[in-house]
């Protein structure tokens, strides 16, 4: 028996060893191919084999090089009980496979979100997905454009599981902590990802065939989502805006469905039933969101708080009917659906009567009201399948205006709080009974956010600091985060400042910061620390740029490298076009040359300083001027 199981180990090493040579590998490689699959379906051999086992094995005759299948079919060898020892020597050349480690289609480049997100367009992340049960181990893997993206990717895929690549840090996606971090960028223009197996061997691609990207779309940064296994042009699409997954740096749901299941794919025509349906064949439910609840005008209209409206709207490339649809709050909203609403067309819903808007024809009337205090609407398919919402979370409106009588308007897919907006004033559609202008947009697209206020050379990058070495900022601590960017409003009116941004150097350097809801009065001034922009100023010279929401440049200042602490770079005087360096950081007020004192005295004020009030009256004008010489027990006497 001993030389039994000598001779089985030898002839496992000769069949590894001769399988090495086959495929490349060094034997210690071979000895840990993934498990094996199910045996092959072959007809039993009669000849001896150097592998005893109870279970049929492939033949002498069979195949020699077997095409890869989802899970390699090397089998391992089982010793079990044998009668007696054969000792005629069998060639092991025809059973030996060429076996690749990992067949094609393993895993899959899954979605590619090559134009970034609504905060930047830098900000672009990659999914892959495993369509498998088994894990998978990606050391060894590589994914690459063949330019300057080139991934050695690390971790493990689950089975069914996904796996999320961000570019430059993990905070493209800021609630979904990513895999892995690449750098590098992907053209708006189409260029070609390829992951590679740890053999070299190419997996998968995205589009391979080269040329602009299949779909995605630049504007609206959707992301290119995988249809189909192989990787043609027709086997991608774009995010239909609907079932996104997670939120961009500046708050917006991103527009694609990072480490999750791609969108839903639309929904198709109403299901027409068959001459001959098939016995006990159940209807198709509709997918989430193929028919979305897109605005609701619970405050009712300038005319009367009753004259409520709802609007449905078809996301989709196919008409639906709503027949044996229903839309209900619960309570006294209860509507049976009727009518065919068109792809990318809307259904129009008003209470009691045809008279909420005066100039629309309603599709449909209901009964019922809404409740100012807030409520959930469902809509649900023919067969009850819960297609969308409206403020599932329950508790008030999360947007609308009851004393605007604005609409509330679906922004993003799911029916989260932050997916609504109040109508924004603009872009409005019909009146109501009283001729007032409606405040939103029934059987229309939902308003455009608000234009910022901007007439061009109002506002100005005023003053900038580099190297801070002192509190500005006045949380506590000094830190590179005191160093600051400043802008002036040169007037005549005031500005609005949301969705502008402030960078540094294009096309690279920190990622662009996304201004808040800010209002600058006319000559006002508004300070931005890195501590909430996260823009890195270097000392050895940089760019700074103010843009609009749509990236149009607005103003621009360059330096050189800074030397010194605790001196500014900025426009003397204010909003001029004149660029010094050397002032006085004052973030939020007039820019000053620094002047250094004549006399500065170490001690008690009393003591120091004979006649303490001009001092003063000149530090109430500079208060971080005076908390700084304060700090270091130092005090500005003049006479």
């Amino acid at each position: 028996m001993a030389w039994v199981a000598l001779r089985q180990g030898f002839a496992r090493g000769a069949r590894i060893a001769c399988l090495s040579l086959l495929v490349g590998l060094p034997p210690w490689i071979a000895q840990h191919q993934p498990p094996p699959g199910p045996p092959l379906n072959e007809e039993p051999s009669t000849s001896a084999s150097p592998f005893p086992t109870d279970t049929q094995i492939p033949s002498e005759t069979s195949t020699p090089f077997l095409t890869p299948t989802d899970t390699p079919a090397l089998e391992t060898p089982t010793p079990t009980a044998t009668h007696s020892p054969t000792f005629t020597e069998t060639p092991t050349t025809t059973e030996t496979p060429t076996v690749t480690p990992f067949p094609t289609g393993p895993l899959r480049i899954n979605e590619v979100a090559w134009s970034g997100t609504l905060a930047s367009a830098n900000d672009e992340w990659i999914e892959l997905h495993n369509p498998g049960a088994l894990p998978v181990d990606l050391t060894g893997w590589t994914l690459s454009d063949g330019g300057d993206i080139h991934v050695a990717l690390s971790g493990a895929i689950s089975g069914f599981g996904f796996f999320l690549l961000e570019r430059t840090d993990d905070a493209t996606v800021v609630d979904i902590p990513a895999d892995q971090i690449y750098v590098g960028s992907l053209s708006n223009a189409g260029e070609t990802l390829r992951l590679v197996d740890p053999m070299g061997a190419p997996v998968d691609s995205a589009n391979a065939a080269g040329g602009p990207w299949p779909a995605g779309y630049a504007e609206t940064r959707a992301s290119m989502e995988r249809r189909g296994a192989d990787d043609v042009a027709g086997n991608w699409s774009t995010f239909p805006g609907v079932g996104g997954n997670g939120h961009d740096a500046a708050g917006n749901g991103i527009q694609g469905t990072p480490r999750s299941q791609n969108s839903a794919p639309v929904a198709p025509a109403s299901p027409t039933p068959s001459p001959t349906p098939s016995p006990g064949s159940p209807p198709t439910p509709f997918p989430p969101y193929s028919v979305l609840i897109n605005e609701v005008a619970w405050a009712g209209t300038l005319a009367s708080a009753n004259d409520e409206w709802i609007e449905l709207y078809n996301p989709g490339p196919s008409p639906i009917d709503l027949l044996g649809w229903a839309l209900s709050d619960g309570d006294d909203i209860s509507l049976a659906l009727t009518g065919i609403v068109d792809p990318g067309g809307y259904l129009l819903l008003e209470r009691s009567d045809d008279t909420a808007i005066d100039d629309i024809t309603a599709d449909q009337i209901y009964t019922g009201s809404l409740h100012n205090d807030g409520e959930t609407l469902w809509l649900r398919d023919p067969l009850g399948t819960l297609v969308d919402s409206a403020n599932a979370d329950g508790g008030p409106w999360p947007k609308g205006d009851a004393d605007s009588r604005a609409s509330m308007e679906r922004r993003g897919g799911s029916d989260a709080p932050d997916h609504w907006y109040s109508f924004t004033g603009f872009a409005g559609i019909g009146h109501d009974v009283a001729g007032n202008p409606i405040q939103g947009t029934p059987r229309g697209p939902n308003s455009p956010p608000p234009p910022p206020l901007w007439i061009k050379g109002r506002i100005v990058i005023n003053e900038v600091l580099i190297r801070p070495h002192y509190d500005w900022e006045g949380n506590g601590g000094v830190t590179s985060g005191d160093e600051f960017i400043e802008l002036h409003n040169l007037g005549p009116g005031d500005v609005f400042l949301r969705g502008w941004m402030l960078d540094d150097i294009a096309d690279g350097g920190s990622r662009p910061y996304i201004l808040p809801g800010d209002t600058i009065l006319p000559g006002g001034y508004v300070a931005y620390f890195r501590s909430k922009t996260g823009l890195a100023l270097n000392d050895d010279g940089d760019s700074v740029r103010f843009l609009t929401p749509d990236g149009y440049l607005v103003d621009e200042i360059h330096y050189l490298s800074v030397r010194a602490y605790n001196l500014s770079y900025g426009r003397l005087p204010d909003g001029s076009g004149r660029l010094a360096y050397g002032l006085w950081p004052t973030p939020r007020r007039p820019n000053r040359p620094f002047v250094e004192s004549a006399s500065l005295a170490i001690g008690s004020a009393p003591s120091a300083c004979p006649s303490l009030g001009p001092g003063l009256l000149r530090f109430a004008r500079h208060p971080a001027l005076a908390r700084w010489l304060s700090s270091l027990g130092l005090w500005f006497c003049r006479p």
